[in-house]
Parts: structure tokens; C-alpha cells; sequence
């Protein structure tokens, strides 16, 4: 990027918006971040921040829709808890049951 007169780090206080516009055209084709951008350029990143606010530009490292890719999870089988209490009773909790009902159960049974 030529720096003259009135162009981006050159010392130059205010920018026009054609400046600004340009500038930040610049740095969306370099596909590099704002900050690193601006200092590579020798640019202050607010100092972009605030133009692309200014002018409505998006943020972002390029203008390319987002691709997305699909994720399958593995779920693994639900777990089965057994509890042997005293006298021999045994209570068996699915993987499907809740963790509450679990606890409601087993203190009810150690009540009685």
C-alpha cells in the first residue's frame, strides 16, 4: 500500500471516507485479521474498528458465507446403576432413568 499524502500512516490525523473505504477493502482481500493487519500496515486496529463501524462494514476476516460441515455424535449406550441394600434388596436404575428419581427411590426405601 503507497503511503502519501493523507493516506493511511503516513502521519496523516483524519481519513476521508474513501481512504477508510479503501483501506479496509485492503485488508478484507488480505484475508488477514484487523489487528494484524493494522500492524503490518503500521495502523492503529481502533482506528479500523471504527471505520468499518462508521461505514457498516461486516468484521469479519472475509465476505465469504460461513461453510458448515456435518457432525455425527457417537452415543454410547445408557448406563444401568445397581444398588444393594441392606437385607438383600437390589434396585436397578436403567440409563434411562433420572438422576433424581434415582436419589428420590433410595431414600424413600432406606426410610422404611
Amino acid at each position: 500500500m503507497k503511503r502519501g499524502k493523507g493516506s493511511p500512516g503516513s502521519g496523516s490525523r483524519r481519513w476521508t471516507a474513501g481512504i477508510a473505504r479503501g483501506v479496509l477493502e485492503a485488508r478484507e482481500r488480505s484475508g488477514l485479521s484487523v489487528n494484524r493487519f493494522a500492524a503490518r500496515q503500521g495502523l492503529s486496529a481502533e482506528r479500523l474498528y471504527r471505520w468499518q463501524h462508521r461505514l457498516g462494514k461486516k468484521t469479519t476476516a472475509s465476505s465469504a458465507p460461513p461453510r458448515f460441515t456435518e457432525v455425527r455424535l457417537a452415543v454410547p449406550p445408557p448406563a444401568a446403576i445397581e444398588v444393594a441394600l441392606p437385607g438383600g434388596v437390589i434396585v436397578r436404575f436403567s440409563g434411562a432413568s433420572r438422576l433424581d428419581d434415582a436419589v428420590d427411590v433410595l431414600g424413600r426405601l432406606s426410610t422404611r
